[in-house]
């Protein structure tokens, strides 16, 4: 994210350029709320819809507005964008929490492209429609943004036998199982927690795999974005058929799977004369 200079002749045009900003998102159905402290603004916006569930309810995008203190032409202000969490009461928030609290944080690949993806939207839209002119400089501040070396890919099983994303999804459970062992090791959960514990985890290893996946085809999505191949209103489309790709061939077949074995077993015992027929049908309406 980054700090963008401009300069103006009109020494009252803060306060248009923030009602026009906030005319921006609400024309791209975002949910708005603003103020204005110690004569700065600050405006933040979260998606609505399908969209926001899958960049995050509470991840909001921020502008702050204000005159240069450092100026290098006159009549010099900054627009600022930066990510952070919502704020709930945006109205009694401090100086310091509304215009630093674009806090830094691992937001994952497709939270990362929304963002700069709107960043550069909101740039275009202050110089081409609004007709500000940029100043030529440009600070920027850090958002996480993978290294991206591959182009878009399709979703789909024959692709998901040569990704990545299982491995990490290992690793990452792993590294878990590994942090409620030294809980157990310490005597801080009991050896019934640590097996309930343990079975929960495990129970979630294609769900981080989900998640792995989905990053790595993000990155690629990001590529195509940045070399102009597909605009915004594509990304958040192909966005949500990545989600829901990668939901139904991976975490619905795989439990899918598991399934089977489950009802297999209770056919078998079953046939063992285990299982009463009624009991045998009650078992799997439950799975």
């Amino acid at each position: 994210m980054a700090k963008n200079y401009f300069t103006t002749n009109n020494s009252e045009e803060l306060p248009r350029i923030n009602r026009e900003i906030i005319n921006w998102f609400k024309e791209k159905q975002y949910e708005i709320d603003a103020t204005t402290l110690e004569g700065k603004y600050f405006i933040q916006a979260k998606k609505t819809g399908a969209i926001r569930t899958l960049i995050g309810a509470n991840l909001a995008f921020k502008v702050s507005i204000y005159w240069s203190d450092t100026y290098s032409v006159e009549r010099e202000f900054i627009i600022e964008t930066t990510i952070g969490k919502w704020i709930t009461n945006i109205a009694g928030a401090g100086f310091t929490s509304l215009f630093f609290g674009g806090i830094p944080l691992f937001i994952g690949a497709a939270n990362a492209g929304w963002a700069l993806i709107l960043e550069s939207e909101l740039i275009s839209y202050l110089e081409k429609t609004l007709n500000l002119k940029k100043v030529s400089k440009i600070e920027t501040t850090p958002v996480y943004n993978p290294e991206i070396s591959s182009p878009i890919i399709e979703v789909s099983s024959k692709n998901i036998n040569v990704s990545n994303a299982r491995k990490k999804a290992e690793q990452k459970l792993q590294e878990d199982l590994q942090k409620i062992q030294e809980a157990l090791t310490i005597g801080l959960i009991s050896d019934t927690e640590f097996k309930q514990k343990k079975s929960n985890l495990e129970d979630r290893i294609d769900e981080y795999e989900a998640e792995f996946l989905i990053d790595e085809k993000v990155e690629q999505l990001q590529k195509v974005f940045a070399e102009g191949i597909i605009d915004t209103i594509e990304y958040e489309l192909k966005l949500k058929e990545i989600h829901e790709k990668v939901e139904n061939e991976i975490i619905n077949r795989r439990q899918g799977e598991k399934k089977a074995v489950k009802i297999a077993k209770l056919k078998e015992a079953l046939n063992n004369g285990i299982l009463t027929e009624e009991e045998y049908k009650n078992k799997v309406e439950q799975l």
